[in-house]
């Protein structure tokens, strides 16, 4: 079935198996295209920006991903989390004559937050939607990691700086999609590679530099072998020769990129899947940065999930949810931040919970509708009712609406996938937030030393000016040390200027219908027609690479 998407006006397909899961979920078809419903789930998802403000139940100053203007109360996450306050306070009775929404827009504005959403970590204040990490510092999205720095999606690693999307890495630094990598740095796209630099795409592969496409290599240079013996030798020749290695070896690689085979997705022991930076997977459609997921439709940023449509930024298990955002549990549909929970629709930041509807903020609690306690007759006889309500206004299985969000446009990891300029935010009836740059002065500029070597103690007492933003930036103490271990050089851009290049170094996450460049048959990628690489189906992949 073809349609129409309200928003950009792009006509999308609603398959069999979509119809299929939609009637299981009990959910009607989806109005918007899936581009369009994962950019609206983001919008509420606001990673990078963290700000000084006063905890509303202490008064006590704490970092939070909420701004002062925030339209509720947020507290510091350490004291949401205790029995001082009762969420079932704010619970309001069902206004018939309102819509489902406007009723949660009420309540939302009433129920306090957690400043920062971290759970079970230990040194990572300066982290946002962390869990089971301990000694972190600027990443997002980190979960079982040890002793990180600077990253976004960085999942079970441990010594990891400045990364995008690395899984089960270590000591590696300005990695992009690596997965069970060690001592790697500079490099994209690569699997169970080692004590390397300036690799992309590269597979089992360890000792070596600036290389594209190697799968079980050893001791290659610009994808030309060398013996054990001469390899050192002609990387330390090519780093005298060449003071800005970097530049050099970016471009001797792009070179090689040029002419790449490269597999039509990335990512390994797949079945029946379309999307990118996939893992581990099996009858997954336009799905990206997946890991052992099934049955999983129109998501990204997802581990072990089966039976899930439009889902976002979510770790294991779950099981048939439907257009929600960082969830673990079973029949979700519409929700947000919800853990070890089942059959809850339209809740916030409830965990532990069954047969929920419209809640925020709870714990531990059933048979609720908008934090407000009922009976399990008067539950099961109101949620039909209000499920009813819902599609009356065509609003039952839509995510929340963008008016909701407690974030502006360009606060929320939407503006990184989908950047908007501030007059195509307004016109879309989205705000857009002023955020302060911090360029004032700060004292005489710091001539950062070019060698390492060179580089003292004193560095993680001066405030540093970044390059391309103007932004000012620090080097902490924990930073500077990996720099010295590893002789790397002290970064001239800020952290935001960092992740914004590492961004650029993915594939998007949109599909081309191309064909093989080999035998012809039709694939759908991620790499756009106009890119020089040569893209090839698995199974012509796999006969030209091993």
């Amino acid at each position: 079935m073809q349609k129409t998407c309200p928003q950009c006006t792009v006509a999308f397909t609603i398959f069999p198996e979509d119809q299929t899961f939609y009637q299981t979920m009990n959910v009607p078809e989806p109005m918007m295209c899936p581009y369009c419903r994962r950019q609206r789930r983001q919008l509420y998802r606001n990673f990078f920006n963290l700000y000084h403000r006063k905890c509303d139940m202490t008064g006590k100053q704490i970092i939070s991903m909420y701004d002062t203007d925030a339209p509720f109360p947020v507290y510091d996450m350490y004291e949401w989390w205790t029995d001082k306050w009762d969420p079932l306070k704010y619970g309001q009775d069902i206004d018939w004559n309102i819509s489902v929404f406007d009723q949660l827009k009420k309540l939302s504005s009433n129920v306090p937050r957690p400043s920062i959403m971290n759970v079970q970590t230990e040194n990572t204040d300066y982290c946002n939607m962390a869990a089971k990490s301990q000694n972190c510092y600027l990443v997002f999205g980190c979960v079982g990691n040890e002793d990180c720095c600077y990253g976004h999606i960085v999942w079970q690693s441990k010594n990891c700086f400045d990364c995008l999307y690395v899984y089960k890495c270590e000591q590696c630094y300005e990695c992009v999609d690596c997965v069970q990598c060690y001592n790697l740095k500079f490099s994209t796209s690569c699997d169970n590679c080692s004590d390397s630099e300036f690799l992309i795409d590269c597979a089992g592969s360890r000792n070596c530099f600036g290389c594209v496409g190697l799968k079980n290599k050893e001791y290659h240079i610009f994808n030309q072998p060398y013996s054990k013996e001469t390899y050192g030798q002609e990387i330390a020749r090519l780093k005298q020769e060449h003071p800005d290695i970097k530049t050099f070896a970016q471009q001797k690689i792009q070179e090689l990129q040029n002419k790449e085979i490269v597999k039509y997705y990335h990512g390994f022991n797949c079945e029946d899947v379309t999307g990118d930076y996939l893992y581990n997977c099996k009858n997954t459609q336009d799905s990206y940065d997946l890991k052992n997921c099934e049955n999983v439709r129109y998501s990204a940023t997802l581990d072990a999930f089966t039976n899930c449509y439009d889902c976002n930024f979510a770790t294991p298990p779950a099981e048939w949810c439907y257009n929600c955002v960082t969830v673990q549990g079973y029949q979700l549909i519409g929700c947000h931040l919800v853990q070890n929970s089942s059959e809850l629709s339209y809740c916030d930041q409830c965990y532990n919970s069954k047969n929920l509807f419209g809640c925020i903020g709870l714990k531990n609690k059933q048979y609720c509708i908008f934090n407000k306690q009922y009976s399990k007759e008067e539950y099961e006889s109101l949620l039909p009712r209000l499920i009813e309500s819902m599609k009356s206004t065509n609003d039952w299985g839509e995510f929340f609406p963008s008016d909701l969000s407690p974030f502006a446009y360009n606060e929320t990891i939407a503006h990184k996938y989908f950047p908007l300029t501030k007059e195509e935010t307004e016109t879309r009836g989205w705000r857009w937030k002023e955020i302060d740059e911090h360029k004032a002065y700060n004292g005489p500029k710091y001539l950062i030393p070019e060698n390492i070597s060179d580089v003292t103690d004193e560095i993680c007492k001066q405030i540093l000016t970044c390059e391309v933003t103007g932004r000012p930036y620090k080097i902490i103490p924990q930073e500077l040390k990996f720099y010295r271990e590893h002789k790397l050089a002290i970064p001239r851009l800020c952290f935001d200027a960092r992740h914004n290049a590492r961004m650029q170094l993915r594939n998007p996450r949109h599909l081309w219908n191309r064909t093989c460049n080999k035998c012809t048959t039709s694939i759908q990628t991620s790499y756009s027609p106009d890119r020089t690489e040569q893209v090839y189906c698995e199974k012509c992949y796999l006969e030209a690479v091993y």
